[in-house]
């Protein structure tokens, strides 16, 4: 394990230089900051969907479910539409991206607590009833954009086009200062429940039969999760497959349910798939795809293969 650790870590760094290095006059202040900014904002993201979905995954029971199930990609896109619709392109709202960051942060956070706190106390905790939830409303959200897109300026059309795909145009100083204090908040207030986490792997029955609090841990580890997705979400945008592909991948390296491994292992896998992708699109596709295009491309792929290797093993 810790041969892997120190592989994943060279790697890793040497990712980082390159991406921090390559094609760059260190004269230029606003150029080099620019750089700064992305690489911070990609660990920041790496962080939190690397977290969020090796825990969702253990909660669940299902190595194939992640935390985007729940619709927070298509609320994102939702909230963007209405904050045009009520606001205008032209307002300091939704220009603004500290503005606009924080209004996608707290609708998406709302959406989580009314989920968690409502449906999951009501239905006897029951996790896949909250994902069926999380499924109709997130084909909702998607549903009411598509209708709202139809009425939209043609002119302003094209922020809402911004929205749909991940970005690091979103990104500022004072976005990437808000991200990191509330990701530490939510990491020191999970990590409480961290030591719980191996013993949640063998299910609600044997926990409680453990002395574990199940029901406790599992409601406030989907409301931390939450909260991760929907800060990095707003950081940078919907990226839906990326979680699928990295937490299997960890699975297999690290070949244990161990957390601190699989979490560990899951975030540098996630660091260098992102800064590897943004690399690509700045210095070889010169800006002309997205961030989401390239990892959804790749993450769409592995899950396609993921399923077709499970129904052959279930043969």
């Amino acid at each position: 394990m810790k041969k892997l650790l120190f592989i994943l870590l060279t790697l890793l760094v040497v990712i980082v230089l390159t991406f921090l290095s390559y094609d760059i006059d260190f004269s230029n202040k606003f150029v080099v900051a620019g750089r700064v900014e992305r690489l911070v904002a990609l660990i920041l993201v790496s962080i939190s969907i690397s977290y969020s979905t090796v825990v969702f995954q253990t909660i669940s029971d299902n190595k194939i479910l992640t935390p985007s199930l729940m619709g927070y990609e298509y609320l994102y896109v939702f909230s963007q539409v209405l904050l045009l619709l009520i606001f205008g392109g032209n307002s300091l709202f939704f220009r603004s991206k500290e503005l606009s960051f924080i209004f996608a942060s707290s609708i998406m956070i709302v959406y989580s607590l009314i989920l968690y706190r409502v449906f999951f106390k009501r239905n006897k905790k029951n996790v896949y009833f909250i994902l069926l939830i999380g499924l109709v409303l997130g084909i909702f959200f998607n549903t009411s954009t598509q209708f709202l897109q139809m009425i939209i300026n043609p002119n302003e059309f094209g922020y809402i086009q911004g929205a749909m795909f991940s970005s690091l145009s979103r990104i500022s100083i004072k976005t990437i200062s808000i991200a990191v204090v509330t990701i530490l908040i939510v990491i020191v207030y999970l990590s409480r429940f961290f030591k719980f986490l191996d013993i949640l792997v063998l299910g609600r029955e044997y926990s409680l039969g453990l002395g574990v609090d199940y029901d406790k841990i599992a409601r406030n580890q989907l409301i931390g999760i939450s909260v991760l997705i929907a800060i990095s979400t707003s950081l940078i945008g919907p990226i839906t497959f990326i979680g699928v592909f990295i937490s299997n991948i960890s699975y297999r390296l690290t070949n244990t349910y161990l957390h601190h491994r699989t979490i560990t292992v899951a975030f540098f896998i996630t660091a260098m798939s992102m800064l590897a992708a943004q690399f690509v699109i700045e210095h070889i596709l010169n800006y002309r795809h997205s961030l989401g295009v390239l990892i959804n491309l790749a993450g769409g792929l592995y899950f396609i293969l993921l399923i077709l290797r499970t129904l052959r093993t279930k043969k």
